[in-house]
């Protein structure tokens, strides 16, 4: 596999975890607020306060992951090509 099929499957792999960094913290929100719920004998209270703590948290983790792609990005157009894109991994000779 060469240099830019790597490249594009790591993009790949960045673009796909930012869907689990929004979908997990809902999902554990409300999972939380439901047990907290029941145990308790409330009704919908904790589920409701959790599930829009998970929706912050989620949201945040996703912006924060953008500014690191971005940051990233910024970096290598600073930096013009590395080592690795320009000789495709080769040892410098």
């Amino acid at each position: 596999m060469n240099q830019p099929e790597r490249q594009m499957w790591r993009e790949a792999l960045r673009a796909s975890s930012l869907g689990w960094d929004l979908a997990l913290p809902i999902f554990g929100g409300v999972l939380v607020g439901y047990v907290l719920d029941r145990s308790l004998g409330t009704t919908y209270l904790f589920t409701l306060g959790c599930l829009l703590f998970g929706i912050g948290t989620g949201f945040y983790n996703v912006l924060r992951s953008i500014q690191r792609m971005d940051e990233r990005c910024r970096r290598q157009a600073a930096d013009g090509p590395t080592r690795d894109e320009t000789t495709h991994g080769a040892a410098p000779g």
